[in-house]
């Protein structure tokens, strides 16, 4: 799953003060032991050279105990009287740690003699030990503290992206509408105010296709009265057979110009902006009256249409649904020669399945662009083009697909669940 930039703009502060505070509790920690190394044993090689001077005439054994630090002057093939803990250890320093103690030593060979100088650190053991603790907790603390607040200052400074996000995403779809601009004059400012006038240019364009698509409806459809008037008043004058033929193509003509027209004016408006102007029908009337517009054209060719419906099909937009189907039937009758076309309807899709001759996997994904068709691939072809605009518009999925043995099989999700 993706990162959103607060996670990620959290995770980089949370890295940050994480890095911070644990190079900082390694220094202490690495100030500790270089005090210690350094001026506790410069400390304890000053003390064995004043003892060694001091005793220097001493020809015995020697044991000389101090407050918190003990001398032993030892022959180097005798050390009985060296603890047995002490034993054994080169010349220069050394850190002894038993299990209730802790002791710093300084060995130092001198001709037949080895000179011990031990000294007590259980106290600073005990005290570097709570230093060390306190540095965890405190790390600890500052990780934590750092965690609320890389969340706090997160959500702060990516607050007027999200509320510019969220502008953005409840923006209505309709031409008029702009952002409210009230943001900080920064980045984020300057985002708004592009994006703001990128809507504005849109929501020019839009007015303008809406205005156009409907001029063009309006001067459209009195000429189409017109037209229709005289095929009605031609029809009405009893013609001969032949021009009542083709009176009735002029007819079939018209009826098509307008829902074409219908359908390109709905088209150009947003879904919301339709507020129902497009009655619903029931689905299964809707398929049996294109199947059946389509049948004399098909018994021509010899080709069979069939209609099949799997349950409750419901109702749907019905000038959307005409251009659908007769594009869909449409590009199956031009495209087969031989079988059958099937028209298959479910609750939630719409199925046109044909034996024709298929379409190419080169053009799976590029027949539905506007122009292009198997049978003309460099252009002209606008069927599916039509169908695509339309499942956009009303939230549908479309889906080509090869039909068994040979054909194509296009699909309409009408919900995606």
């Amino acid at each position: 799953m993706p990162m959103t930039i607060k996670s990620r703009l959290q995770l980089v502060l949370n890295l940050v003060i994480v890095a911070t505070s644990s190079l900082a509790a390694v220094g202490m920690v690495l100030l500790i032991f270089w005090f210690e190394d350094t001026l506790f044993y410069n400390h304890l090689q000053s003390d064995l050279s004043d003892q060694i001077r001091n005793h220097q005439a001493v020809t015995k054994p020697l044991v000389l105990p101090m407050t918190d630090t003990t001398y032993y002057k030892l022959p180097r093939a005798d050390q009985r009287l060296l603890p047995e803990a002490f034993r054994g250890y080169p010349q220069g320093g050394h850190e002894v740690l038993l299990p209730n103690k802790a002791y710093n030593l300084l060995v130092r060979h001198d001709g037949g003699w080895t000179h011990v100088l031990v000294q007590d650190q259980s106290e600073f053991e005990r005290y570097e030990l709570m230093v060390f603790a306190g540095v965890s907790l405190g790390v600890l603390l500052v990780w934590g503290l750092g965690f609320v607040l890389s969340r706090r200052l997160s959500r702060q400074i990516l607050q007027p992206v999200s509320r510019l996000a969220t502008e953005v995403a409840t923006l209505p779809q309709q031409p008029g509408h702009r952002l409210e601009m009230n943001y900080p004059d920064d980045e984020t400012g300057q985002l708004a105010r592009s994006f703001d006038h990128y809507v504005l240019r849109v929501n020019e364009l839009l007015l303008r296709e809406q205005q156009f698509s409907a001029n063009a409806s309006h001067e459209l459809r009195t000429p189409m009265m017109v037209i229709r008037g005289a095929v009605d008043m031609l029809k009405e004058s009893e013609p001969q057979a032949a021009v009542l033929r083709q009176l009735q193509r002029i007819d079939d003509a018209l009826q098509q110009m307008q829902q074409q027209t219908e359908l390109f004016l709905q088209l150009s408006r947003t879904p919301d902006s339709l507020s129902g102007s497009d009655a619903t029908m029931p689905l299964a009337d809707i398929a049996a009256r294109q199947l059946a517009h389509w049948q004399p054209l098909a018994d021509a060719r010899g080709l069979t249409l069939r209609l099949e419906i799997n349950g409750e099909v419901g109702e749907r937009p019905a000038t959307m649904m005409i251009a659908v189907l007769n594009n869909l039937l449409r590009n199956a009758m031009q495209h087969t020669t031989e079988g059958e076309i099937c028209l298959r309807l479910g609750a939630h899709t719409l199925q046109v399945s044909d034996t024709g001759s298929g379409i190419t996997a080169a053009l799976q994904d590029q027949v539905r662009t506007r122009g292009i068709s198997e049978a003309n691939p460099t252009g002209f072809g606008l069927g599916l083009a039509i169908v695509e605009r339309i499942c956009e518009h009303q939230g549908w999925r479309l889906a080509l697909s090869a039909n068994e043995p040979a054909g194509t099989r296009v699909t309409v999700y009408f919900d995606e669940t």
